[in-house]
């Protein structure tokens, strides 16, 4: 039974070492992380704004293509839609009835049973839209994202730069203390040549004549 015990308790003890040295490496692996944040944060906000600007880039190709071909239809606007699709049923030039799988562009205020003009692309009759209606519809919503894309993570981004600013200068060592020697005694060497030499008694030799 002793033995049992010693036996789980080594184990136990075995694993939180190596949990330990787990939890150490990735705080390791994770501080270089830790201290780009504001730079991933701004990292993340030009890769969404670029999207943004590429899905605008899209619609804007997407109408081109209609303008280039364009047939007009009366669509009768389906069940089924949803917040990313709105499907219509319309018949093409050439007699086809056709319901988009894509559904249609631009579809704000469309609902079901709602009869509306349509403008499709003859060579490609999937590619249908609202008539009347192209990619600047989505200029504001694109542009009220954008800003408030920034306005979160650009303040964030610029205090967690600045708090890692003032850590790094709290985390600077102060330098090694000076110390000055003390000052050397005057040496024979450093007394001033004009100094006034010292004169010396002249001794009278004993029993000399006064």
């Amino acid at each position: 039974m002793t033995d049992l015990r010693e036996l789980m308790t080594g184990r136990v003890q075995l694993a939180r070492r190596g949990l330990g040295i787990g939890v150490d490496a990735v705080r390791t692996v994770m501080a270089p992380v830790g201290r780009r944040v504001p730079e991933i944060l701004v990292g993340v906000g030009v890769v969404l704004t670029a999207l943004i600007v590429l899905v605008l880039v899209g619609a804007a190709r997407d109408d081109a293509s209609i303008m280039a071909d364009r047939g007009v239809a009366v669509g009768e606007v389906l069940d089924g839609s949803d917040a990313q699709h709105t499907y219509i049923r319309y018949t093409a030039s050439d007699g086809a009835v056709l319901t988009p799988e894509n559904g249609v562009l631009y579809p704000r205020g469309l609902e079901p049973g709602n009869y509306v003009l349509v403008e499709y692309d003859r060579s490609k009759p999937e590619l249908v839209r609202v008539a009347d209606r192209n990619w600047t519809e989505g200029l504001v919503p694109a542009g009220l994202g954008v800003v408030g894309l920034w306005v979160v993570l650009g303040p964030l981004a610029w205090y967690l730069s600045r708090r890692r600013r003032s850590g790094a200068d709290d985390e600077v060592p102060e330098g090694p203390e000076v110390t000055t020697p003390p000052e050397a005694a005057p040496t024979d060497e450093s007394v001033d040549d004009d100094a006034a030499p010292v004169e010396t008694p002249r001794r009278e030799p004993v029993g000399a004549a006064r």
